[in-house]
This record gives C-alpha cells, structure tokens and sequence, in this order.
C-alpha cells in the first residue's frame, strides 16, 4: 500500500527491536531497508509476491529492500532487525544487486550448524541491548557486522543490473496503482475503469498486479478498505454498517470475510476487545 519510511534506533545505524503483537495485519507495503524476523512465540505469514511463507517460533525470514510484502500475524512476539540501505552501501557498494534467502531447512549440517549460528546472533543482540552494559554499543556492533558477512557470503544471490532495473521499474509501476487505490478506495471501482486509467489492458493490468502484490486488484482493493474500516471501528460510535459504506464495502459478505481473515474475528468482536483494555 505505501513505501514505510523506517527510523533508526537513536543510538545506532539499525533499528531494532522486539515486537509483541496480539494479532494484526499489515497491508502490502515496501522500504529501502533490508528485514529480518526472528520468531520467539507464535506465528506470521509473510506474502511476497506469489510466495507465502508462514514462521514459526524459532525460525527467521528475511525481506529484501524494495520488495513489496504484507504480514498476517497471530498472537506472537519476534525480534526485529531493519538495516538501512544507506548502511549497507557502504560496506557493500552494489547492494542493490543483492538478494538474500535462507532456508529454514537445511539438509546437510554445515548449513544447519550456520542457521543456529545465525539464530544465535540474533538471540545475543537482544541480550546486550535489551541489558546495555558499558560500551554495550560495540558489543551490539560486532554482532551486527557478523550477522551482515555471513547474510552476504552465506544467504546471498547477485543479480544482473538488467534485472535489478527491471525490478525497480515495476515496483514503481504497481506502486502507482496502489496509490490510485488507496486514494479511492470509498468509490467504485472497476478493473475496466482502472486499467483505462493507466493505458493498460484489462487482461494486462490484472496478470501484471497479481505478480507483484500476489493478490487480484479487488483483493488488494478489499484489503484497504478493511484496513481502513478496523481504525475507524476502534475510534468511532458509528454502526460497523455505516463504517463497512463509508469506505466502499458495499460487498457485505465479501467484506466480513475479509475482515476475519485479516483481524482473526469480527468487526463487533475487535470493537469490543478494544474497549475492554
């Protein structure tokens, strides 16, 4: 839905920290940073284009910078570590030609003793900032740039500058169209109406959004307006009827799916655990 500008820690080039969530989900959206999640309890689900990747206590997920993903997160509480592009060109000048991957699974041990060892990483920089002893800093540093060297030599893949234009190119393209979006979502909107608007085909428009974002237009479009109807349900005294017209759901049956899938129940339930904290 929008590119997230992430701040830094205020004492370091990262940021990092450990979020406890009790259940939420996060519309399609992007940034510059580079993204690893470290489980400790629960669940998330992490779609990336096509590609759906449930985690579960005790395993990471990288995201790449620039790759557009959404999060669907049970009760859960994971560690959070977001790299600024700006750091990582420093120490690697052609970053944007990297993409990084891990296998949660490894087979042979080598790569098995690697993943505890990155795990482990992971655990002892929450450790040194989570107590700051003195000149915790260069504690917390050495770490970071250990977990960076074996991301780059261990989880890495190079693309060439071809491809990486490509991708740049495209995630401008579908971020357009979810700008358009989100600036209409109360209305009605049509795949005709909307491909017309961007000179695309509606054949087109429709193959190119759903390898992007991993969701139809419509879906992407519900998604927003969802999205949108549970900040409005949790500040206001408005009917869930008014609010679901409001912001374009005029598919109830549609809506109230999307609402539970997303939020884990109904729109009269996360009114009321909301007003009962």
């Amino acid at each position: 839905m929008r590119h997230e500008i992430v701040s830094r820690n205020p004492d370091m080039e990262v940021r990092f920290y450990l979020s406890v969530d009790e259940g939420s989900y996060v519309a399609p959206h992007w940034h510059d940073s580079l993204e690893l999640v470290y489980m400790l309890e629960g669940s998330i689900t992490v779609t990336t284009e096509n590609q759906k990747n449930v985690l579960q206590a005790g395993e990471f997920n990288i995201i790449n910078s620039r790759v557009m993903h959404s999060v669907l997160s049970g009760k859960n509480r994971a560690l959070v570590l977001q790299i600024p592009k700006e750091m990582l060109t420093k120490y690697i000048p052609d970053i944007e030609l990297y993409q990084f991957e891990v296998d949660m699974h490894p087979e042979n041990e080598i790569d098995k003793t690697r993943l505890q060892k990155m795990k482990k990483i992971f655990e002892d920089m929450h450790i040194v900032y989570d107590i700051r002893p003195e000149a915790y800093l260069l504690r917390f540093n050495s770490l970071l740039y250990e977990l960076l060297y074996t991301l780059a030599h261990s989880y890495s893949k190079k693309i060439v500058r071809k491809e990486a234009d490509r991708n740049q190119k495209n995630l401008e393209r579908v971020n357009e169209i979810m700008v358009y979006l989100k600036e209409h979502h109360r209305e009605k909107c049509l795949v005709p109406e909307i491909a017309a608007h961007f000179g695309y085909s509606e054949d087109y428009l429709a193959r190119f959004f759903k390898k992007q974002i991993g969701m139809t237009l419509m879906e992407y479009l519900y998604a927003i307006r969802i999205a949108k109807v549970h900040e409005e349900l949790l500040v206001t005294d408005a009917s869930i009827g008014e609010i679901f017209e409001a912001h374009g759901c005029t598919n109830y049956r549609v809506a109230m799916r999307t609402f539970k899938e997303n939020y884990g129940c109904t729109p009269k339930e996360a009114r009321k655990k909301s007003r009962e904290k």
